[in-house]
């Protein structure tokens, strides 16, 4: 059955922080390491405001994800030396665990994990010479914890996480995230189940480097342009080192489900910079 529906959103920590003293937290962190920017840090109002764009992206991107009535979610996210540190950080990791959980701030979470359809990938992978590393035991992270606590609070459906790995070089290329994302597809339509796919991260922003506090909006814009086109092909030409250069390697968290929706145009995009950190991004392909 071909997937019913495909979704990406930011995973940034402070969409789910409470405006107040939970940001002003977040920010102090960040400005500790970027003391340049801290004339960016924005008033409660701004905060108010970003909070309140952020959840009315997550209510379009949630009502779409409903709708399709999935039978399973397939979370693509990177980790962030949660599980994986450099002893062993791998490419890309299919989770096989009878169930995850993890908890972000006050939030716990809890799901189902659906390791069939994750070894059939796995499978599907070593005949197509994509060999992708697998395990139990995973934590969810913010990475995972921020949209689903939007998008699937509740674990009514098993979810799979999927980790490609977006912050230690060397990193996959976008044409090998895409490639992962065909893969996928190939599998969700010899199953008989109605899958969903969603991507976590980004968009533009500069964690652990000097430019800490910055993004690159015009980089971001261009990249939504190209989805709502549905020229999608054209983003797996880019390299990991022009992805790094405009804070943008977590969309390689995107491209698997880029590959993943085929010929699909994004039928919804939001966008909104976030003052601090991160260009908050969120897209939903319905005709799949």
């Amino acid at each position: 059955m071909p997937l019913v529906s495909a979704l990406a959103a930011s995973h940034a920590p402070n969409i789910l922080l409470e405006p107040g003293s939970e940001w002003e937290d977040f920010m102090d962190l960040h400005y500790s390491m970027a003391p340049k920017g801290s004339s960016n840090r924005p008033t409660l109002e701004q905060q108010q405001k970003l909070r309140q764009d952020a959840e009315a992206a997550f209510a379009v991107l949630r009502e779409d994800l409903e709708r399709s009535q999935p039978e399973v979610l397939i979370v693509v996210a990177n980790d962030q030396f949660v599980n994986f540190f450099w002893n062993n950080i791998p490419t890309f990791f299919v989770t096989v665990a009878e169930e995850v959980k993890g908890q972000f701030t006050r939030h716990r979470f809890q799901y189902r994990n659906h390791k069939e359809l994750g070894n059939a990938i796995i499978r599907a992978g070593m005949e197509k010479g994509i060999d992708f590393s697998y395990g139990e035991n995973i934590e969810l992270q913010h990475t995972q914890n921020v949209p689903l606590y939007f998008l699937l609070r509740e674990p009514s459906i098993p979810i799979l996480p999927i980790y490609v790995n977006t912050w230690v070089d060397p990193a996959p290329s976008p044409r090998r995230c895409y490639q992962v994302g065909e893969l996928i597809r190939a599998v969700a339509e010899q199953s008989k189940e109605r899958i969903a796919i969603l991507a976590t991260g980004g968009l533009s922003h500069f964690p652990g480097s000097p430019r800490i506090g910055q993004i690159d909006e015009q980089f971001d814009h261009r990249l939504l342009e190209v989805l709502r086109d549905g020229k999608r092909r054209a983003l797996a030409d880019y390299s990991v080192q022009e992805l790094l250069q405009a804070g943008d390697t977590e969309f390689l968290n995107w491209m698997v489900v880029i590959g993943a929706v085929g010929d699909a145009k994004a039928s919804y995009t939001a966008y909104m910079p976030h003052f601090v950190a991160t260009g908050w991004g969120f897209v939903s392909w319905r005709s799949l």
